[in-house]
């Protein structure tokens, strides 16, 4: 199930030119993390979705993608196809991750709300809760970088903890440095909260994981809530996280990922959260 949806939505993907030897991947976007200031990377976003070109649906992590450094025509969305060419790290032994050539970015169509989130399963089944958190952690025990290291989970969520980030310091002063083209650009901010997930996964001797959301829209909720003061950001923070997102009536699924310098410390990623109907259908329409 899902195999026409995922070669058609390939197949419609816009062309990138390439030479025999060079991998051009189709990839359905699930996730994008808050950016991060690395001494190697500069500032750089981890981005991480579904391969839709290959034989049997597979995980990929972009890393690094400079995403604020992206014309504005550049910038994906989560959910949205894109094309490019990839190649393996050198130095990143996780077998999901490829290190993209953004020069080579091509934006496609955008599998959003109005398809529903059974449109967004079709393509990815069968990776939803194909994995837990156990299974990945122990890869992650015994073979260290080289296990699988990105999963898309069902946890039973136990708790969510909210607090402002110390270490946060606002930007008010506009744009303050330039991108790689020469634009103008607001110093990235830290997010203004530290949040994180306490749950179980499918794992039957699960006791338990405590894990940070370093998702993007958690950043982004947090910058636009702050100044409605640090008790009313925090509030609308568990409110969209945890009683919305993993509310009732949700069939929620946590991405999860590691570090690759601490291949045993996984964060989470972002958050899948159709109707419990949608994700079972697995089922389309994708005409043009």
């Amino acid at each position: 199930m899902g195999d026409w949806e995922r070669r058609t939505v390939a197949e419609r993907a816009p062309h990138v030119p390439a030479r025999d030897h060079e991998d051009v991947a189709t990839v359905l976007i699930t996730v994008k993390a808050y950016p991060a200031i690395g001494k190697k990377t500069g500032e750089a976003v981890c981005v991480a979705g579904v391969r839709l070109d290959s034989e049997t649906p597979e995980r990929i992590r972009l890393f690094p993608v400079g995403f604020r450094d992206l014309p504005r025509d550049k910038q994906f969305n989560k959910y949205q196809v894109v094309r490019l060419k990839v190649k393996r790290p050198t130095s990143d032994r996780r077998p999901e991750s490829r290190t993209p050539d953004l020069g080579s970015l091509a934006l496609g169509e955008q599998v959003g709300p109005d398809k529903g989130w059974a449109a967004r399963a079709a393509l990815m089944s069968p990776l939803v809760a194909a994995t837990t958190t156990c299974e990945l952690l122990a890869g992650a025990q015994r073979e260290g970088g080289s296990a699988p290291s990105l999963g898309l989970v069902k946890p039973t969520v136990l708790g969510f903890t909210v607090e402002a980030n110390p270490d946060y310091r606002p930007i008010s002063e506009g744009p303050v440095t330039v991108d790689l083209f020469g634009h103008q650009k607001d110093l990235l901010e830290q997010s203004p909260v530290i949040a994180k997930f306490r749950y179980r996964c499918e794992s039957r001797d699960c006791k338990g994981h405590v894990q940070s959301l370093i998702d993007w829209e958690s950043g982004q909720l947090a910058r636009r809530n702050r100044g409605r003061g640090v008790g009313e950001m925090l509030r609308l923070h568990r409110e969209r996280f945890l009683d919305d997102l993993c509310g009732p009536g949700r069939d929620t699924h946590f991405y999860v990922g590691n570090m690759h310098q601490h291949p045993t410390d996984f964060l989470v990623l972002g958050v899948w959260r159709p109707s419990g109907a949608a994700s079972r259908q697995g089922q389309l329409d994708l005409e043009p």
